[in-house]
């Protein structure tokens, strides 16, 4: 009888030698050709086990580990690291913390080389994996000049290419386009009938989560659940809609009316009266405007955006959706000022932004980045939701809050569900947690407009309806919102509108209804 492809016996481990657990005592086993989607909302421990079962943590990342890890028999935090790559490859959350060669094929290629699998195999290998993301056409492209999705496939491609026998995929599904999902789904069922152990890591039902035969559920660093996926998820429904892993009754959701007339406004104050939140009169002139917006990144380049035009009003809410590469990303740091717009195509409330400051635009624009860690600047989750109202009131390291500002951070704390974590680290909490953060960070500081990049990805249903909580309140109290988003399903129900970008070129969805009508 062939040994266990992973065997987890009592396992718990803290980010720091007294610290709270991330995870307690996990006692599993998978066995070799098994599937088993390991599911879990925020903070439940998903990424750690990850982490664990890699051999990262603790034997780089540090930390306080009890229990065993055996992976094909081995331990991957005493295994030499040949050994455990031999026989686990890891997808991580975010695919920039394992990207390290310039191009997309020499990416692919590190693992195999550092094998020392021969030259023959190593090109063989390179061209499968790029083929099964769908990634050869761009094979030769810098990884830095990829999108979010762009990067994952890449990670992914970078794993598969080792060939492991033992494949953890955590999150791996978070930035993909649909077809990109539907892409790495058929490429796992196929790899799961030609003998391959999987285990995915989800936190919702999610499109891996329902295809897997066997469904673990942890809660709070525990199993809470494990057994035949399909008679688990019917029989525990309620429980799992409580987790935060599947969505809630929408019918108990107060989702508002549609949208309606009244001026470029009058959805978002039709929505905020009937919340309870203040009205914004409509809005006599246009907040932004592109105007004929082409862009490429290099002279003599390919345009990445070809004539965007867009308008955009105080109070509406915009979902920018898109496949991965199609241009969202570049276009919302063309309308924040991160990259410089061309002269005569972006406007705020009329003036040219290419004659105005980044400074000035920061004031009045919060931008979510993509993936949290690019914008976290503080040691504690209490001091990393501060920094910018800190900042705007010039207040020295030594200075005292102001209780309003006080009050206003326990609210928001509370908002996202991290009231018990104010000295914790920002690195430390789960990708949801980051995300919910790296908003809350952003939309403390009031603007008139925020731009966010995929804030959803990775979150579990419960951390899509506190995210949802904060927009509302900033849409009904006047400023606009722009969300870069795969999932606009999330949203239906709220008062937004449509923008699709598509090859560089934007389309307003609503505006098109409306003619075909």
């Amino acid at each position: 009888m062939s040994r266990p492809a992973l065997e987890l016996h009592d396992v718990s481990y803290a980010f720091e030698p007294d610290g709270v657990p991330a995870v307690h005592g996990v006692t599993l086993t998978v066995e070799c050709g098994e599937w088993v989607a390991l599911v879990g909302a925020s903070g439940s421990g998903k990424s750690a086990l990850a982490q664990l079962i890699s051999g990262y943590l603790p034997r780089t990342g540090g930390g306080r580990r009890t229990g065993r890890v055996l992976v094909d028999g081995v331990d991957p935090a005493e295994a030499e690291i040949g050994e455990v790559a031999r026989r686990v490859g890891v997808v991580f959350q975010d695919p920039d913390a394992q990207l390290v060669q310039g191009r997309v094929e020499d990416e692919v290629a590190f693992g195999p080389e550092n094998l020392r699998v021969p030259a023959a195999e190593l090109e063989r290998r390179v061209t499968d994996a790029l083929a099964a993301v769908a990634m050869t056409p761009r094979r030769h492209t810098p990884v830095h000049a990829l999108s979010g999705g762009g990067r994952q496939r890449t990670a992914i491609a970078a794993v598969l290419a080792l060939e492991p026998p033992l494949l953890v995929l955590d999150e791996a599904a978070a930035s993909l386009d649909a077809a990109s999902r539907r892409r790495l789904l058929a490429l796992l069922r196929r790899l799961h009938r030609e003998g391959r152990t999987i285990v995915t890591m989800s936190g919702r039902m999610d499109e891996l989560a329902l295809a897997a035969p066997r469904l673990v559920v942890l809660d709070a660093g525990t199993v809470a659940l494990d057994g035949p996926a399909e008679p688990l998820r019917r029989g525990a429904s309620a429980r799992l809609e409580a987790l935060g892993l599947l969505p809630a009754d929408s019918s108990a959701a107060a989702a508002g009316p549609g949208p309606s007339g009244g001026g470029p406004a009058g959805s978002a104050a039709t929505a905020a009266a009937a919340r309870g939140l203040p009205r914004t009169p409509a809005a006599p002139a246009p907040l932004l405007e592109a105007r004929g917006l082409s862009y490429a990144f290099a002279r003599g380049a390919e345009s990445v955006l070809r004539d965007v035009r867009l308008t955009l009003y105080p109070g509406e809410w915009r979902l920018l959706c898109g496949d991965n590469g199609s241009g969202k990303t570049t276009l919302s740091r063309l309308l924040m000022g991160l990259l410089p717009p061309p002269k005569g195509t972006v406007f705020w409330q009329g003036r040219d932004t290419a004659r105005r400051t980044l400074y000035f635009l920061a004031s009045e624009i919060g931008y979510v980045f993509q993936q949290p860690e690019q914008q976290f600047v503080a040691s504690t989750v209490w001091d990393e939701l501060l920094y910018s109202p800190r900042a705007e009131l010039r207040l020295r390291p030594q200075d005292p809050e102001p209780e309003e500002l006080r009050q206003r951070a326990e609210r928001m704390l509370a908002a996202i569900g991290l009231e018990g974590k104010t000295d914790e680290s920002p690195y430390w909490l789960s990708g949801g947690e980051k995300r919910l953060l790296s908003a809350a960070s952003v939309m403390i500081c009031p603007k008139r407009l925020y731009i966010l990049d995929e804030p959803t990805a990775g979150i579990d249903y419960g951390g899509v309806r506190l995210l949802t909580n904060l927009c509302r309140e900033a849409v009904g109290q006047g400023a606009a919102l722009i969300m870069i988003t795969h999932e606009p399903e999330l949203f239906e129900g709220e008062v937004v509108k449509r923008w699709r970008m598509t090859e560089g070129q934007l389309r307003d969805e609503e505006l098109e209804e409306a003619k075909r009508r």
